[in-house]
């Protein structure tokens, strides 16, 4: 446990609340979820160089991932 910062050598229990199932009606697993779905409904996080504004971004991201929508959360400057 050397090289260890304080809050990793703490041991910590996982908690479950409950365990349940849920059907394919209601989404799928990550790791199951196709391009084109990450790309429509999925977020996009960017560390944005000084010089180019929010709104130059979310359009670059338009052109590059060929999509007609996006847009930022907040101001990214």
């Amino acid at each position: 446990m050397k090289n260890l910062l304080p809050f990793e050598r703490i041991e910590r229990k996982v908690l479950v609340r409950k365990e349940a199932e849920t059907g394919e009606g209601y989404g799928c697993k990550p790791e199951d979820r196709k391009t084109e779905g990450i790309i429509n409904y999925g977020i996009i996080n960017i560390d944005k160089p000084k010089g180019p504004t929010s709104h130059q971004v979310a359009d670059y991201v338009q052109k590059i991932l060929g999509i007609t929508k996006s847009g930022h959360s907040g101001t990214l400057e």
